[in-house]
């Protein structure tokens, strides 16, 4: 019992107890998918700032929120030590101080909650409309950071019928509801029993159930019976000798080759930068495998470094980029940059200190929004792709936008940049969810993987594993319909947060001013 009090109380001990139990929420993901832990983690946090004052509950949200990134974040320091060759101690501060400024979203949450809601009624249903917020909030402020989403863990969970309708912050609101509910319940001196328990019971398992009922809707459907034959190369080239300039050959020849095998596919994918050239300087090679693909009428989409020409916009800007070639067309330049991989998240004053710490500061330069979709002829046939390049696919309204438009999605990364963390897993766990999410096949290819198809379910149909070099080939469908997510994004699930977080107040102010007028 006095531990008990020790959680509640303010101090370190309750803090301690959050950063454990934020240090936990990530092993509900990917690649560990031990849902019920984030229950478990969000229940403690809940509990443990039930009696604080709002002060003290942003920093135990902040501890939460530090042991949390730091455990399922941390790889970030791989690509700033490892590939970026910046000095331990510098790379170390510098992950420490991404992890600590991600942890004040959850500081953010838990003083909000504690000053305006933690003493009203139905405070936990506020306190899951707030956590779904807080998600949302940190996919885009700041450029954003759409990580460590609870509701990515949901996917093979009763609930994941919700994600084609209300997305992946959706899932994340039943969760904290749930474990806040659970929370509140448990702390509860006079516990529900009979006909309310019975009621309490319900609100649980309402959701839930309605998941597990939802997941047999098939919201979207193929265009004809006949799939698509893709293939998949992943390479495995070693990050550290990838743009060597003695590897540039021998990485176009092993590429090259591997596709010798699958020029009978509708649709080849290639890594993000597969080709270690830029644009210009590969035509000679573009125009061979573009000539190939169109012999054998199938379409070779594959990464390439962009630079910008004396007639572009911004004459020199680098852009990461895909292109499609043969009986495809379009190039897409990405949108969504990675911190810390293409860009440092730095005040620009702060940049001389890159240099000072030996930091290399890429210069990709993000791509126009709208851009045209990629397209493949099969059959005279013409099929509309949407192209996602590597951090892009874990944008949920990103995605669905683009999905709207297209039958099939494709993505493609170089996730060598996080070594063997849990990175890279996380990533192919967040594009499961996207390929949920929208009802659509998504086609994967990385150069150490995982290199994969993943059926309009979100179900991993076939893989290639990590750190092996291999060809997948598959049927795809092209699939045609939209998913309430698709059409309507994430706004149901923030208008339904923000609509509970606003009649819990102004019901209160009624009931308040109806005793006053008692009185």
């Amino acid at each position: 019992m006095k531990y008990i009090e020790w959680i509640q109380r303010p101090g370190f001990p309750g803090h301690f107890f959050a950063l454990l139990m934020g240090a936990s929420l990530p092993f509900s993901l990917a690649p560990y998918y031990i849902w019920p832990i984030s229950i478990i983690s969000i229940a403690g946090l809940f509990f443990s700032i039930k009696q604080l004052p709002s002060r003290s509950a942003m920093w135990r949200g902040w501890w939460f929120g530090f042991g949390a990134y730091a455990v399922g974040v941390s790889w970030v320091y791989i690509s700033i030590h490892v590939h970026s060759f910046t000095p331990a101690v510098p790379a170390v501060l510098m992950t420490l101080g991404f992890v600590a400024g991600l942890a004040w979203f959850f500081a953010l949450l838990t003083g909000t909650y504690q000053r305006w809601f933690q003493h009203l009624p139905h405070a936990w249903l506020s306190f899951a409309a707030l956590w779904a917020l807080a998600e949302w909030f940190r996919s885009w402020f700041l450029s954003g950071f759409p990580w460590l989403f609870i509701g990515d863990g949901y996917i093979d969970s009763p609930l994941a019928g919700w994600a084609p309708v209300l997305g992946v912050y959706g899932l994340s609101f039943i969760v904290a509801a749930s474990a806040a509910w659970i929370a509140n319940v448990l702390s509860e001196k006079q516990r529900p029993a009979g006909l309310g328990l019975t009621l309490a019971l319900s609100v649980l398992a309402v959701p839930w159930a309605s998941g597990w009922a939802l997941q047999h809707i098939q919201w979207t459907q193929p265009i004809s019976d006949q799939p698509l034959s893709v293939a998949a190369i992943q390479g495995n080239i070693a990050q550290d000798r990838k743009w060597l300039p003695e590897e540039i050959y021998p990485t176009l020849e092993k590429y090259r080759s591997a596709s010798e095998g699958t020029w009978d596919a509708d649709l080849i994918l290639w890594p993000e930068t597969a080709i270690t050239v830029l644009y210009h300087q590969g035509k000679e090679y573009l125009g061979f495998l573009d000539e190939q693909a169109l012999s054998h009428q199938t379409t070779l989409i594959t990464g390439i470094p962009y630079q910008q020409g004396a007639e572009e916009p911004y004459p020199g800007a680098y852009h990461n980029s895909i292109l499609a070639l043969g009986s495809g067309a379009g190039i897409y330049h990405k949108q969504k940059l990675v911190p810390f991989g293409e860009y440092m998240p730095l005040p620009e004053s702060w940049r001389p200190l890159l240099a000072f710490f030996n930091i290399p500061m890429s210069e990709f330069r993000t791509g126009e929004a709208q851009q045209p979709l990629l397209h493949a002829t099969v059959d005279e046939t013409d099929y509309r792709i949407a192209p996602f390049i590597c951090y892009e696919v874990v944008y949920p309204d990103f995605v669905a936008d683009m999905a709207k438009e297209a039958g099939i999605m494709v993505t493609i990364s170089n996730d060598a940049w996080f070594g063997r963390s849990i990175g890279p897993l996380q990533h192919l766990g967040s594009a499961r969810m996207r390929a949920l999410e929208n009802g659509r096949y998504l086609l994967r290819a990385t150069n150490t993987g995982v290199t994969a198809l993943i059926d309009a379910k979100g179900k991993i149909i076939q893989a290639i594993p990590q750190f092996e070099f291999g060809v997948l080939k598959a049927q795809a469908q092209v699939m045609q319909g939209l998913t309430p997510f698709t059409r309507w994004g994430s706004w149901p699930i923030i208008l339904l947060s923000l609509g509970i977080l606003i009649l819990i107040r102004l019901k209160t102010r009624e009931v308040g001013s109806s005793a006053k007028e008692c009185l």
